[in-house]
């Protein structure tokens, strides 16, 4: 079989989108056709695109060292509303996978959640 290697360039704000797809691609489900051009694209009806949480990942990015931790008003603060009731009731939101658009913008930007405190509601990213 032979392979073909191809450069994409990704504009920062859509990663977590080319990931999702790209993850989609792999895992052989049907991808949607491109819409065509001047065409309306509709919102996602789910909640926030992954392009919502971009600012947390520009975030991450600027920040020094191995490890920080951000309060939950913090992380609304960065992202200008608030977090969905589901990021503050359960862990599983926080979670380090590639199937939650949130997640892929903190795994673009280099980190993983290491800890996350519901009752104090601080989360603690660390840097891969």
């Amino acid at each position: 079989m032979e392979h073909i290697e191809a450069k994409v360039l990704i504009p920062p704000d859509r990663v977590s989108e080319f990931y999702a797809l790209a993850g989609r691609w792999l895992a052989g489900e049907p991808l949607q056709a491109a819409p065509r051009r001047g065409a309306r694209r509709s919102r996602r009806s789910k909640g926030p695109s992954a392009s919502s949480y971009a600012p947390l990942g520009e975030h991450l990015r600027n920040v020094e060292g191995d490890e920080t931790t951000l309060t939950f008003d913090e992380v609304e603060k960065i992202l200008s509303r608030s977090l969905p009731a589901s990021a503050v009731k359960h862990r599983a939101w926080w979670a380090n996978t590639d199937t939650h658009s949130q997640a892929l913008v903190w795994l673009s930007a280099g980190f993983v959640v290491d800890h996350a405190d519901l009752d104090a509601k601080t989360i603690t990213f660390r840097r891969t």
